[in-house]
């Protein structure tokens, strides 16, 4: 094998968020030889702001594994293998991607990482997509994942309120995944003091796979998983056989 292979991470974003939440790891990764970090954008945001934003569940897995197989294609002469990682609302929409791939073109991930996402078997249902456009702000500013220098400024904020809102539809449709199961090993990321996900939904899915799970805990809460890159690029590379040094 080339050392020169690398490995593929695909990095999709959590509710309302977009590819540029992982701006500082995708600069990050340029550091390691090993990895080719791609960040995962959402239609309606970001790069494809112009676009439709998607409220189906079906539509949006197919069209993100549709777009993930042909850049993975375009990357097979340098890299070895890929696998997911994905943060809240991202770890199950990344899991039903991964799903997709390996039933319509045989892509099957060496891993996915999963962090702070309860497991569809265990996530009742959701009308937050009916919540008024106040309330949705509302929510953000109580979820102190957005600075409120930001939400404070009204074209940010009602962009936000319309993404999450797109989020939230999808969010609803999570049901329809209850029975999903994939084949891949998968590392589960908790935080010690993330009070909206409780522990034992992140283990839940162990129901949804036949590979072995690992747990890994960080400190800190819900969004703690965005200051703990050297812990997130530890399990990027695990298992991932290289000659080359790990800076």
């Amino acid at each position: 094998m080339s050392v020169d292979k690398k490995r593929i991470v695909y990095a999709f974003p959590h509710l309302g968020a977009g590819s540029a939440v992982y701006n500082t790891w995708s600069k990050r990764a340029q550091e390691q030889p090993q990895l080719l970090f791609k960040a995962i954008e959402i239609p309606g945001r970001g790069a494809l702001g112009c676009g439709a934003h998607i409220h189906e569940l079906n539509e949006l897995v197919n069209k993100l594994a549709d777009a993930l197989h042909l850049h993975f294609l375009s990357t097979q002469d340098q890299c070895q293998d890929w696998i997911t990682f994905g943060h809240s609302f991202g770890g199950v929409i990344s899991m039903a991607v991964s799903q997709l791939l390996e039933r319509k073109y045989g892509m099957r991930p060496a891993l996915s990482i999963i962090s702070a996402s309860p497991a569809p078997c265990v996530q009742e249902q959701e009308n937050l997509h009916l919540l008024s456009d106040e309330a949705i702000l509302e929510k953000i500013r109580r979820d102190k994942g957005t600075p409120d220098a930001v939400l404070n400024q009204t074209l940010i904020a009602n962009r936000l309120i319309k993404q999450l809102r797109s989020d939230y539809t999808v969010k609803s449709q999570f049901s329809a995944l209850k029975h999903m199961r994939v084949t891949q090993p998968l590392t589960l990321i908790t935080a010690s003091k993330d009070f909206d996900v409780p522990e034992q939904d992140v283990f839940a899915w162990q129901q949804h796979s036949t590979g072995r799970t690992k747990h890994v805990e960080v400190a800190g809460d819900h969004f703690a998983i965005y200051d703990n890159w050297t812990v997130v690029v530890r399990e990027m590379l695990q298992g991932f056989v290289s000659e080359q040094p790990v800076c």
